[in-house]
C-alpha cells in the first residue's frame, strides 16, 4: 500500500509517497535518490524561507521616550495600547532626563513645544513616531493663555508627541484610572500625529477634551469609523 502525504510549501502543492521516497508534484511523479533524511531536511528548509516570505518582521514604527522618571508598569500600559490601536510595532526607549531648555521657571514646569523639538532631534530616524512621556506638569500657548498647562501635545501630521500623566490624577483618580487615561491620551496624540485632527463624534477617543478630564472618561478609547477610516487611507 503506498500511502501519500500532501505538504504545502509557499505556493507549491507538492505529494509525497512515504513507502518510495518519492516527491510527486502536480505536473507528474519526481524521482529522486535522495535519501529520505536529505529530502526532508530539504522541506523543512523550503517551509522555513516561505515562511520567512509570506510574514516578514515587523519595522518598529512607534518609539516610546521615556523623559524623566515614569513608571515602568505605566509605559507597559501605553505599549499595548498603541500596538492595539494602531497594530504597529512599538518600542520602548531608555530614559532620558527632561531638557533643561524646555524648563519655564515662570511656572515651574516644561514648555511642550521645546519638548517636541528634543524629541524629533534626538530620536533616531528610524522611528517614523516618537510619543514622549512624562510624570512632570507640560504647557503650551493657547489662545489668548501664554502659558497653558496641558494633558498632552501631538504635531499634526508630524512625527512627534508628548504625554504627562501630571494633570491626569484630577478628581481623586486611582492608579487604575490614570493608567487609563493615560493611555486614551497616547492614542490621541499619536492620532494627530497620524494626520487626525480633533472629531466632534460622542465617544471618539480623538475628541477635543477642552481642558477637562471628565472628556477623556467618557471617550471609548476608540477610533470612530470616520477617523478610523482616515487612519486606513
Amino acid at each position: 500500500m503506498i500511502f501519500i502525504e500532501v505538504i504545502y510549501v509557499g505556493k507549491f502543492e507538492m505529494f509525497f509517497d512515504t513507502n518510495a521516497r518519492h516527491y510527486i508534484s502536480r505536473h507528474g511523479l519526481l524521482r529522486r535518490n535522495l535519501s529520505f533524511k536529505v529530502m526532508r531536511l530539504f522541506i523543512i528548509l523550503l517551509l522555513t524561507a516561505a515562511i520567512s516570505h509570506a510574514e516578514p518582521a515587523k519595522e518598529t514604527i512607534i518609539a516610546i521616550q521615556p523623559l524623566g522618571e515614569v513608571q515602568q508598569v505605566r509605559l507597559d500600559i501605553v505599549k499595548k495600547g498603541l500596538e492595539d490601536a494602531f497594530g504597529l510595532k512599538v518600542e520602548t526607549l531608555k530614559t532620558k532626563p527632561l531638557p533643561k531648555e524646555a524648563w519655564y521657571e515662570p511656572r515651574s514646569r516644561y514648555r511642550a513645544d521645546k519638548l517636541l523639538n528634543f524629541l524629533d532631534d534626538q530620536t533616531a530616524a528610524k522611528y517614523r513616531i516618537v510619543i514622549g512621556l512624562t510624570s512632570k506638569d507640560i504647557s503650551t500657548t493657547k489662545d489668548e493663555h501664554e502659558d497653558w498647562g496641558i494633558f498632552g501635545l501631538g504635531e499634526l501630521g508630524g512625527r512627534v508627541c508628548v504625554v504627562s500623566t501630571f494633570r491626569l490624577n484630577a478628581r481623586g483618580a486611582d492608579e487604575a484610572k490614570l493608567r487609563e487615561r493615560m493611555r486614551k491620551v497616547a492614542i490621541h496624540e499619536i492620532g494627530h500625529v497620524m494626520g487626525l485632527d480633533h472629531c466632534p463624534t460622542k465617544g471618539c477617543v480623538m475628541r477635543d477634551a477642552e481642558s477637562s478630564i471628565l472628556t477623556v472618561d467618557e471617550e471609548s478609547g476608540k477610533f470612530c469609523e470616520t477617523c478610523k477610516a482616515e487612519l486606513e487611507r
